[in-house]
């Protein structure tokens, strides 16, 4: 093997590790979110849709939260926090 296939495969398993820890900080914070809306109102779509989320990422790593998702999540975060007070 080559150096410069070496390296490629070193780039690549760093990227990878940072992919894998990236995607457990989105679980873990959508998690957290799963809790607070379920603190205020456990009946609650908004729990569905969170937990859907973190089910698809868990059961697919290579799957990425979209955009319109991180600013649901981001607004329902803001919405049950100020319940939460």
């Amino acid at each position: 093997m080559s150096t410069t296939s070496k390296k490629l495969i070193d780039i690549i398993d760093e990227m990878n590790l940072k992919e894998d820890t990236t995607n457990k900080m989105v679980i873990e914070k959508l998690e957290k979110l799963a809790r607070v809306i379920f603190d205020v109102d456990k009946y609650s779509d908004d729990v569905q849709f969170v937990s859907t989320i973190v089910e698809d990422l868990i059961s697919s790593p290579h799957h990425r939260i979209t955009r319109l998702e991180i600013e649901r999540c981001n607004n329902l975060y803001k919405q049950y926090k100020e319940q939460v007070k």
